[in-house]
């Protein structure tokens, strides 16, 4: 007889494999017998609750465990594992952020964590590990593991640089990688250069942070303290590379609604990591292989988790009420279901769990009458404040009436006890909550002899525990909930619903001034709303509005609901509101320029003293003459604010006259009047938020006049001696309160010599030999620098002259060279397009010049070049888009344009992007006045609330804004989110009367009760098009931030509130209908195919050679746990 001794190397274990992912192992233990045998253990095997054979398969029903108990990720650990990784890189909590403003040199600083952005490129670095075996210049052993620094820029890879000099900045470049020594260790990492590469000596650089700026710098003096030290150490972030990587995560979250109400986010604060569950294991018994090098059988295995979370109806909540275990978990897996036959069995199998609750539903807007059962095991008596009963779904409010609430019978009807017993002035017991997410369980009491039932119901308040009230003074009053659920006791649940909040608008309709809206098309004939539930839903087709008056003054709030295919894209103007003088309104994008005001000469008195007023389409439907009493005034330069303010125009007679947005004259500045002639030369011309500017000659005095539009205060300085000032002007600018005064050409400009980018970084036109008036070439630089770097020279023939500049909202530049040529460059100076146009016999001493339109067309967000070019006899019209083809060009025969050296922009659009005008937004202006003025003015107050509004998804959003110009404050609510609050000056403006010229729904209104787009000659210019809008409401008073919640929820689905409430441990059992599989990620492979079509490429050589390309580089993106199958070209 042969004897074999149960010992390790004589028994051949079988080893488990993931059937769908081999990167998933399953975790063993080692088990030591008595005897001496020792043998490796599955975790999933130990302890198990259950295990059956049935069909040849083997089921488990494993232990509570988390799932990195009994399965990782195989991932190898060591620094060379991985060729290269993708990271921030961070110091002192600061993010390093690298500037590609300027190519040609690019450095890299720390910056605030706060100005941290996941999107943008500029915060990301590649690290890639390398062997220098092969490499020998930079002294390094052979084989020693380097690594280069590389990120990308417009699809152009930079690599940081190991510079010749000591203590310099670090640079990136294109030119290829530097390597660098390194030391790392876990998410520290130290650079520095080779030893004897640097010119200054033979010590290497090391990679500091120096100030803020990331500096190759040598060692020495700032080694001395460790805080100088810690200066070369960098934390970056290599999940990819550490070991905990490893561990497949299964955690219990919950999550925070957002203002999308398709996205939630991950409330960390509450997150269980690694919880426990039950995992359902199975393999087939027979479905065997072995390794034969190792002498290993290897068995295929499933597994998934089963629904511990779950309550009995499949709801998640953390409704466990036993203490000594986790509230998440309510279910207890015990035993496997699957017959007895091994052979054979069950076709479905089935677990059976044990678990401590039992579902009861409460609908919306109804009483629920309920029981309590014989036993609320674990507890005798429960009080309201610990049952959970407001875990799912439950409506907190600030009063009784708003709010869920429960009854409970204290009488003896049956065989039930009851041991709170209450006074005649108990009400009911309500969930109180307050706007930042608290809630908790009251109690509301009433006095009868002061107070009805119905008003004990409504009152408002908020956790207001009281000790002790007199009952005859106090009305109503809350304490903390003493109500108990205690066994075979009835009880009634009410949860608020959609005929509570139709009730609530009832109550508020005779606040709503908006009760009564007229909806038209825009002939003016009548149009039907559709309804959704009770409100009114109004399809804005282009052609459709509502209005009507709203003739009150003080506070106001506004509800409605907004739908659009695609809030990514600018889709209206204005959306509801009075806004133009002043007023209220809510716009989707207010970059836009509805029209151009035009300085010309008058034919019947040849004084330029006439103001014609274009709309985009180039039709005047308005014009003014400039006169002061009977005398016709030329005009110098026109002032323009946004569409909606007024504008100023500077006449020759050195008066500045204020007209309103209806061309009325309102008001004069006269302090320049009388100053002498050669003391008053005026070099520039500025209107900003608040004030007007006057730059006097010459630029070098700096000496300029100021007068505040809002106090009717102005400066002393009103005049300065003239000088001569060969190829020089001033140009003077007020942008975000601060006075800017800068040089410029003064001989080939017409207005629009200086454009800044959104950075606020100057584009300035400039004389390449100032002193030599003859000599009219120029150039634009960049910034304001001395020297000649940063310049930009027109066209390709040096002799070129650079005319105007406008800089759009995106950072392109456009540029007009002489008279007829027009260039567009990148935020970088690189040229992109370039087109010669028709220069209509356009001598020099003639205007051309350049300006943007951003307008809607057909409700298409469009943006224009305009082009104007004076010729004798006339003025030519064009609109060019970025393509720089000619949309539409009009010519104005006769029509003599005034000088605009003096008027820095026709369209408004200059003002516009310095004051902060932007598109795809929800931005609500609010632009109020005082009643009374103690210095007879009357300043308009501009309040602005801008929300970004692609980050919501496609179809109804909710917004809600409340007004209060008592207490001085706006904010606006996003889907039931408050995003900001505004605050102005407190009562100062409670009297005005905000919307009383009319408001307007769809299209945007003037003071006079007519749309924008009558008083253009456009028909349907400005109307909403491809949205509905509905619910919309303006209440004369502003509302709690759970009315806010009333309109909010009306309009989703009404939802039941469900509690699980005690009642024992009770069994039940699951039906595995279909055992699924188990795969991490969420997908049916690891493997993916990567298929490339119409690339016409017929050689096989060459595809093979992009498939072998697209491999390698393809490595560098793919999770891990991931390979790529086959590439495919096509």
């Amino acid at each position: 007889m042969r004897i074999i001794p149960i010992e390790s190397k004589s028994i051949t274990p079988i080893e488990y494999s993931h059937i769908h992912d081999s990167k998933i192992l399953f975790t063993k233990y080692r088990e030591n017998f008595d005897f001496g045998l020792t043998v490796n253990q599955y975790y999933f095997n130990k302890d198990p609750k259950d295990k059956k054979t049935n069909f040849n398969t083997q089921y488990t029903l494993t232990n509570l465990y988390p799932l990195s108990t009994i399965a990782e990720l195989n991932i190898p650990h060591t620094d060379t594992s991985i060729k290269s990784f993708s990271t921030t890189i961070q110091h002192g909590g600061r993010y390093l952020k690298t500037d590609f403003s300027d190519l040609d040199s690019i450095t890299s600083t720390f910056v605030a964590s706060t100005d941290f952005s996941n999107l943008s490129s500029q915060f990301f670095f590649t690290f890639t590990i390398s062997s220098l075996s092969a490499i020998t210049s930079n002294n390094t052993n052979p084989g020693e593991h380097t690594i280069s620094i590389s990120q990308e820029y417009n699809s152009i890879t930079y690599y940081l640089s190991a510079p010749n000099n000591q203590d310099t900045p670090a640079r990136w470049t294109s030119d290829g990688p530097s390597y660098f020594r390194f030391y790392l260790d876990n998410d520290i990492i130290a650079i520095h250069q080779p030893a004897g590469t640097v010119t200054a000596g033979p010590s290497a650089n090391i990679l500091v942070n120096n100030s803020n700026t990331l500096t190759m710098s040598a060692p020495g003096a700032w080694q001395n303290t460790v805080a100088d030290l810690s200066n070369s150490f960098l934390d970056v972030d290599r999940k990819i590379l550490t070991k905990d990587f490893k561990y497949i995560p299964n955690s219990y979250s919950k999550y925070n609604s957002t203002y999308n109400t398709d996205s939630v986010n991950l409330n960390t604060s509450t997150t269980v990591d690694h919880i426990s569950n039950n995992y359902f294991v199975y393999n087939n018994n027979y479905n065997f292989f072995q390794k034969k090098l190792d002498n290993k059988i290897v068995s295929h295995a499933d597994i998934f988790p089963l629904k511990n979370q779950a309550t009995l109806s499949e709801y998640y909540a953390e409704n466990n009420h036993f203490n000594s275990e986790p509230s998440y978990l309510n279910r207890m897996y015990e035993k496997i279901h699957s017959g007895t036959h091994q052979i054979g069995g069950y076709d479905k199998v089935g677990v059976s769990y044990n678990i401590g609750t039992y579902d009861i539903e409460f609908k919306p807007s109804k009483l629920t009458y309920f029981t309590t059962p014989n036993s609320l095991s674990p507890y005798t008596i429960l009080n309201i404040a610990d049952s959970k009963i407001d875990n799912l779904g439950a409506v907190p409010g600030d009063s009784p009436l708003m709010s869920d609430k429960v009854f409970k019978r204290r009488e003896v009807v049956k065989n039930n006890t009851f041991s709170d017993g209450i006074n005649p002035i108990y009400l009911c017991s309500w969930l109180s909550g307050n706007s930042d997410g608290g809630r908790k369980w009251v109690d509301r009491y009433y006095n009868p002899l002061v107070s009805d039932f119905s008003s004990a119901l409504s009152g408002t308040s908020y956790y207001q525990v009281v000790t002790a009230a007199g009952a005859q003074t106090t009305e109503t009053f809350d304490v903390s909930s003493s109500l108990t659920f205690e066994p075979n006791n009835d009880y009634i649940f009410y949860h608020i619903g959609e005929k509570d909040y139709e009730k609530l608008f009832e109550a508020y309709e005779p606040y709503n001034e908006a009760s009564e809206i007229e909806y038209l098309n825009y002939k003016g004939v009548p149009v039907i709303p559709g309804k959704s539930k009770i409100d009114d839903e109004l399809i804005l087709n282009g052609e459709n509005l509502g209005r009507f008056n709203a003739n009150f003054s003080g506070d106001f709030s506004c509800n409605f609901w907004l739908d659009t295919n695609d809030y990514t894209l600018p889709f209206c103007y204005q959306i509801i509101g009075n806004y133009f003088d002043d007023g209220f309104g809510v716009f989707n994008t207010d970059l836009v320029t509805p029209n151009i005001i035009l300085p010309t000469t008058n034919s019947k008195s040849g004084v330029a003293s006439k103001l014609l007023f274009l709309n985009n389409d180039f039709e005047i439907y308005d014009e003014i003459i400039l006169k002061d009493g009977l005398d016709e005034i030329g005009i110098k330069g026109i002032g323009r604010r946004d569409t909606f303010s007024d504008y100023f125009v500077l006449g020759d007679n050195n008066v500045i006259y204020a007209f309103n947005n209806n061309n009325n004259l309102i008001g004069k500045i006269e302090n320049l009047k009388d100053t002498a002639p050669e003391n008053c030369v005026i070099d520039d011309f500025e209107v900003g938020d608040s004030k007007i500017h006057i730059l006097f000659n010459p630029v070098t005095a700096k000496k300029y006049f100021t007068y505040n539009t809002d106090t009717n205060f102005s400066s002393t300085t009103t005049s300065s001696p003239s000088a001569t000032t060969l190829g020089v002007k001033g140009r003077i600018f007020d942008r975000n309160n601060t006075v800017t005064i800068l040089s410029a050409d003064n001989i080939n400009g017409f207005g629009n010599e200086i454009a800044f980018d959104s950075n606020d970084v100057p584009f300035i036109l400039k004389q390449f030999n100032p002193s030599n008036p003859g000599v009219n070439r120029n150039y634009i630089q960049k910034g304001i620098r001395t020297d000649q770097d940063e310049r930009i020279q027109a066209g390709l023939d040096k002799q070129s002259r650079v005319q105007g500049i406008v800089i759009d909202d995106e950072n392109q530049l456009v540029v007009l060279g002489d008279n007829n040529i027009i260039s567009i460059l990148d935020s970088n100076r690189k040229f992109i397009r370039a087109r010669q146009f028709c220069n209509l016999q356009n001598l020099n001493f003639e205007q051309t010049y350049i300006d943007l339109i951003y307008d809607f067309e057909e409700g298409v967000y469009k943006k224009y070049i305009l082009l104007l070019q004076e010729y004798s006899g006339g003025v030519r019209l064009s609109k060019l888009n970025f393509d720089l083809q000619v949309i539409y060009s009009k010519n104005l025969p006769g029509v003599d344009v005034a000088d605009l050296r003096l008027t820095k922009t026709l369209t408004s659009y200059s003002y516009l992007k310095k004051t902060g005008a932007s598109k795809n937004k929800i931005k609500v202006l609010l632009k109020t006045k005082p009643k009374f003025s103690s210095t007879g003015t009357f300043a308009r107050r501009k309040t602005e609330i801008s929300f970004d509004v692609t980050q919501l998804h496609p179809g109804y959003n909710h917004f809600f804004i409340n007004v209060s110009l008592r207490k001085g404050y706006m904010e606006l609510y996003v889907n039931g989110k408050l995003f900001q609050l505004a605050y102005f000056n407190a009562a100062k403006y409670a009297l005005d009367n905000v919307l009383g010229t009319g408001c307007y729904i769809g299209a945007v209104s003037t003071p006079y009760y007519l749309t924008l787009a009558n008083r253009l000659l456009q028909p349907k210019k400005y109307f909403v098009n491809n949205a509905k809008i509905k619910a919309f409401k303006l209440y004369n008073k502003t509302m709690s931030y759970f009315d806010m919640l009333a309109h909010y929820n009306y309009h989703l689905k009404d939802k039941g509130v469900i509690w699980s409430y005690p009642l024992g441990q009770r069994t039940y059992v699951d039906t595995i209908d279909k055992l699924m599989k188990f795969n991490y990620p969420e997908k049916l492979s690891n493997k993916y195919q990567v298929e490339i079509k119409n690339v016409g490429i017929k050689d096989p050589k060459l595809n093979n050679k992009l498939k072998e390309r697209i491999e390698k580089e393809i490595e560098k993106i793919t999770p891990y746990y991931d390979e790529i199958k086959n590439v495919v070209i096509t």
